[in-house]
């Protein structure tokens, strides 16, 4: 899937470095679901989950396919800004981006019976949560991005 949701406009972003390694993938996770609450998407709803599962697959795709020895991977999550008085119910659209150091390395999504093998299930998740996926090329390697809308309804604190 290539095609982009987010208009431009006032976004509300942050972009974090990190080892390729598979501490940084728990860590990248926990810090997006941080910020996402920060931003009023409250830790635990579903749509924090569903960031959290989106985020965790890209790095670790990351870590695995696409690290070089010394280079480590650079996450960005953005969303558009949300003002006091924003009512419309309408979702709002989560971008991530993963930027890794293998430009030869392009992910594939896995034709059907693939997801009998023990790995390799990861871009089937995301195809399955995202709204939209792609690739970019990028100076430093590539950028595999998502964007998954999040809905009213989904950001409701779990009790």
């Amino acid at each position: 899937m290539e095609q982009e949701l987010i208009p431009t406009g006032a976004m509300t972003s942050f972009s974090m470095s990190f080892s390729a390694t598979p501490h940084a993938v728990r860590l990248a996770r926990r810090l997006t679901g941080e910020r996402l609450a920060r931003w009023g998407v409250p830790a635990g709803c579903p749509a924090a989950r569903t960031a959290a599962l989106l985020v965790g697959e890209l790095t670790a795709n990351a870590v695995r396919h696409g690290s070089v020895p010394g280079r480590g991977f650079t996450l960005a999550v953005s969303m558009p800004a949300r003002r006091d008085g924003d009512a419309d119910g309408g979702a709002v659209p989560l971008r991530i981006e993963v930027t890794d150091a293998r430009a030869d390395r392009y992910p594939v999504l896995r034709p059907a019976g693939w997801e009998e093998r023990e790995s390799g299930r990861g871009l089937l998740l995301v195809d399955a949560f995202a709204a939209a996926w792609g690739v970019a090329a990028h100076p430093a390697g590539k950028t595999v991005w998502c964007e998954c809308l999040l809905h009213p309804a989904e950001m409701t604190p779990r009790m």
